[in-house]
């Protein structure tokens, strides 16, 4: 009888343990879900608006700097418990406050016709976006690592 409860104790223990880092494995596939629904949906948003890049209306383009915005926002929002995760968040939010910004510096320096005010947020809005390839690369393998590593 000793054998059996301790079996059984051990049984149960490895059960809760399997659970447990299933249910870790799940937290971070939720949170890497929860980061990339709200990029492509501000990827989205913004190709709609801006017609995939061709608008030359500078109030879409302002709506498209909203959008920005808002997704920061959005971004900020989300409640991680994975470290690197929470880094890619930072450079999601930081750089759709930077595009935001820049977006609509730019469209009142036109407005203005201030020629070097534009060329400076022109400047700035390309810094914002540099890291957007890098950063959505290093999430997309970060997170399908995590799936594969969960999948084991």
């Amino acid at each position: 009888m000793y054998f059996s409860v301790r079996y059984m104790f051990f049984v149960s223990l490895a059960a809760a343990v399997s659970l447990l880092s299933i249910s870790c494995g799940d937290t971070k596939t939720q949170e890497c879900n929860q980061i990339i629904q709200v990029a492509n949906k501000v990827v989205s948003e913004a190709n709609e608006l801006t017609n995939g890049g061709q608008v030359s209306n500078p109030q879409m383009v302002i709506q498209t700097a909203d959008a920005m915005k808002k997704a920061s926002q959005e971004m900020e929002a989300i409640e991680l418990k994975d470290k690197q995760l929470q880094n890619y968040q930072a450079g999601f939010v930081s750089m759709y406050r930077d595009t935001s910004q820049a977006t609509r510096d730019f469209i009142i320096a036109s407005e203005k016709k201030d020629r070097q005010g534009a060329e400076i947020a022109s400047s700035k809005l390309q810094q914002a976006t540099a890291s957007e390839k890098q950063l959505v690369t290093d999430i997309n393998t970060y997170c399908s690592t995590e799936v594969a590593t969960e999948e084991q």
